[in-house]
Formats: C-alpha cells, structure tokens, sequence
C-alpha cells in the first residue's frame, strides 16, 4: 500500500499541487488525502471509500485510477459482500420455550388475531357514525327546504292593478331612463398568468467543467438527484459555497439534496461521470459535449 501512497506523492509534487490544493480540486478532506499518501487506510470510513479515493486522488494528478488499482489489487481491502447469517435457531428456539408458558403464551400466539378483530369492529364503528352523521344532514337539509317553502309570499290582486295603472299613466315610458349599453357589458375577468417553466440551459464547457444557467419561476422547494448507474461514483453538492451532502454511490443508490428558491449557485462533484446521472427538480440535466469522455466531472449551476 505504500507504494500507491509514493506514486501518489510523487505526481501530486510533479504537478505542483500541495495537500490544500487537491482538498479544493477533489473535495475530498485533507485528512484522507494524508491517510492515503502514508497508506493508513483503517482511517478512512470504509473499504469503498480507500478505493473511490485512490481513484480520484490518481485522477486529479494525471495518473490513471483504474489501472493503478489493477496493479495492487492485492494490496488494496476487499469489499465485504457477505450477508449477515441469520439467527432463526435462537428465535425458534425462544418460541418453543414460550408455547410452554402456560396462559402468557397462548395470549402472545393470539395477540395478531385480537389485533385484527379490533380493528374491523373499530372499521365497523367508523362506518356507523359516518352514515349516521349523514342521515342526520339529509334531514337538517330536507327540513330548511320544508322552511323556506313555507315563506312564499302571496301577491295581491289589488297590487297588480296598481302596477298596471301606473304602466297607463306612463304610455310612452317616458319615465324609464334607458340603461347605458357599455355599463350593461359584463368585463370579462383576466385569466391568471401561468407560472414560467424552469430552463436549464449549458453556457460554458470544457473537458472536466460544465456550466449551467437556470432561468424562470424557480419552485419554493427544489431537489437535486445523483444516482450511481452502472457502477460506483463518489459525489459531492455544495450549496451557495457551503458543502450540503457527499457519499459514494453503489449501483442503484441516489442522494438527494434538497434546497429553496433562495439558492442562487450550486457545485457538483462527480468521481466517476460516465455511472453517475443527476437531475434537477427531476428535468435530466446532461453533461456537456465537451465532457463526455472525462472521469471526473465538475459542474456549476447558476440560478438567475
């Protein structure tokens, strides 16, 4: 394991970068970058995290990660894949001690059971007092019909002559001012505008850096996705230049880091970009044409 450290050292030197340096290009902490070089391993948090960062610290000096952990395989930790072993002897064990109890133990065995009973008459109950509590509406209802058609009012005969007299003094209908047409028309009511869609749009790119800018109605809860597809990636999100979330991704893991519509930059790093995919408010966001061939991958979006 020495012996990758010494590489390792000797590039980070040839290409002029001090610790401090490489903690910035890598974002991986300066204390792991050391435990590496000394070939103290046992400091990192685990047998994944020895291998992605071997990988990203060779590729940050020039050197070629993957066959550099070819070369010392054998020297490097094996990932443990071992299921846990199961202890169903124990627990059977246990059981079969307890049907022995007596009374505790038959009441554990149908304590599912009761369970169960409790909750369909618990369901049953619900289902009363909800058709209860609609009779008695349909009955509030039908009695203010009943009221209100008890309050109809009958018209005298007396009142319509009255109203019919006083259409024949008035032959002409010199007395009705005729209404105004413009006050007659209805304004329209204004439809609501619609929200503007968020664009994602690529404004700068090499081979390593791609930069996005992100323009439109920015939603009050945003989410950004990475998930390891086809392999593992080690990853990191800073947020308005604070660091929010970093892991290594197996196959099939994704981190979401969540943040609000106050953000206005973000920066990811990417240990291994042709595995990892990412998403932004889940609208794909692709790498730039420029940076399709490279490992390691450094992205800024920029929130206007």
């Amino acid at each position: 394991m020495n012996e990758i450290g010494e590489k390792l050292k000797e590039a980070r030197k040839e290409k002029g970068y001090t610790l401090d340096d490489l903690q910035q290009i890598t974002k991986i902490q300066k204390r792991y970058l050391i435990a590496v070089e000394e070939g103290n391993l046992e400091v990192l948090p685990g047998n994944f995290y020895a291998r992605a960062f071997i990988k990203q610290y060779a590729d940050s000096v020039g050197l070629n990660g993957e066959q550099l952990i070819k070369e010392h395989i054998d020297a490097l930790p094996q990932t443990d894949q071992s299921s846990y072993v199961a202890k169903s002897a124990p627990s059977t064990q246990t059981r079969s001690r307890g049907k022995n109890s007596g009374f505790l133990a038959t009441l554990q065995d149908s304590l599912p059971t009761i369970l169960i009973v409790l909750l369909v008459i618990a369901i049953i109950v619900a289902i009363y007092l909800a058709m209860s509590s609609a009779n008695r509406n349909a009955d509030d209802s039908s009695f203010i019909q009943e009221d209100e058609s008890s309050n109809v009012v009958e018209v005298d005969d007396n009142d319509e002559i009255e109203e019919a007299g006083s259409d024949e003094d008035d032959p002409e209908g010199e007395g009705e001012t005729p209404a105004d047409d413009e006050d007659q028309e209805e304004e329209e009511p204004e439809e609501p505008e619609e929200p503007e869609e968020q664009v994602i749009e690529e404004t700068d790119g090499s081979t390593n850096t791609t930069t996005y800018t992100v323009t439109g109605e920015h939603p009050e809860s945003q989410q950004l996705e990475l998930t390891a597809d086809g392999g593992e990636s080690w990853v990191s999100v800073e947020v308005d230049g604070e660091m929010a979330n970093q892991a290594l991704l197996t196959d099939g893991q994704s981190l979401v880091t969540e943040f609000d519509n106050n953000a206005s930059s973000i920066v990811i790093v990417i240990g291994n970009a042709s595995a990892t995919t990412i998403s932004l408010n889940e609208n794909p966001l692709p790498y730039g044409e420029a940076a399709t061939e490279a490992v390691r991958q450094e992205m800024y979006i920029e929130f206007e």
